[in-house]
């Protein structure tokens, strides 16, 4: 095609048509403009093009994730909720009758209001989006927002789990062994434990008068409620971002 173009102006040039020669090389040149900004807006296209399946797969990698991670919040909101009625069931005997106490299954009750768990959702679609630099993948600013917005709460919920796991482990638990058999507790936890301690007759009335007890179960019951809030505004923050990877 250039050999063709070339032999055009040669001639027009050997016929000493100087203005023809000039018009045409104008319109070889216009040609050659329109041929760059055409591969130059394909190219735009093309990289349009991948940018927008790159997108779309990652906003339907965070979809598929926050829906995994919405269930297991869910699970995790669940038992927390039944960890806490059990906790302020315990409270509520506080200093009552001794009769009233010993009627109740105090083993099993305690049992149960010790359960807490973490929260540890996934979050590959996220951190990997940040570490890499393609936040520009994310279009909707009200997404990125929240993204964000789901990772610092997932470290307030975590520094909740963090207190709370540090006033069990290193007050109410050592509190228990002293004063209670935890191989009564074990009996409703499925640890194989299917017989109850000879040396403790299960008498927790004393208890139940002890202020320390109190205060260790109130301890537990605030950073419980801390939890579940955060945890409450992971779950209302995951609904969002769901129905906006949709």
């Amino acid at each position: 095609m250039i050999k063709f173009f070339r032999k055009i102006r040669q001639k027009l040039l050997s016929q000493n048509r100087i203005t023809q020669y000039l018009a045409y090389a104008i319109g070889e040149i216009f040609l050659v403009v329109v041929g760059i900004l055409i591969a130059l807006q394909v190219n735009t296209w093309n990289e349009e093009r991948k940018f927008n399946n790159e997108s779309l797969k990652l906003i339907q990698e965070i979809n598929s994730e926050f829906t995994d991670n919405g269930t297991v919040l869910n699970e995790r909101i669940t038992d927390l909720e039944n960890a806490n009625n059990y906790v302020r069931t315990v409270l509520g005997f506080i200093n009552v009758d001794q009769d009233e106490i010993q009627k109740t299954n105090m083993d099993s009750i305690i049992s149960k209001s010790l359960k807490y768990g973490n929260y540890n959702p996934a979050n590959s679609s996220i951190k990997e989006l940040i570490s890499s630099g393609r936040l520009n993948l994310v279009r909707d600013p009200s997404l990125k927002k929240n993204l964000f917005k789901w990772l610092q709460l997932l470290e307030d919920a975590d520094e909740d789990f963090k207190n709370q796991d540090m006033q069990a482990t290193t007050l109410l638990i050592p509190y228990l062994y002293k004063h209670i058999a935890m191989q009564n507790l074990n009996t409703y936890n499925n640890l194989g434990v299917d017989h109850k301690s000879a040396l403790f007759n299960g008498d927790y009335y004393e208890v139940f008068k002890d202020l320390e007890f109190e205060n260790l179960y109130q301890g537990k019951l605030f950073w419980n409620n801390e939890m579940l809030n955060h945890y409450k505004s992971l779950d209302t923050l995951a609904l969002e971002i769901i129905h906006q990877t949709q």
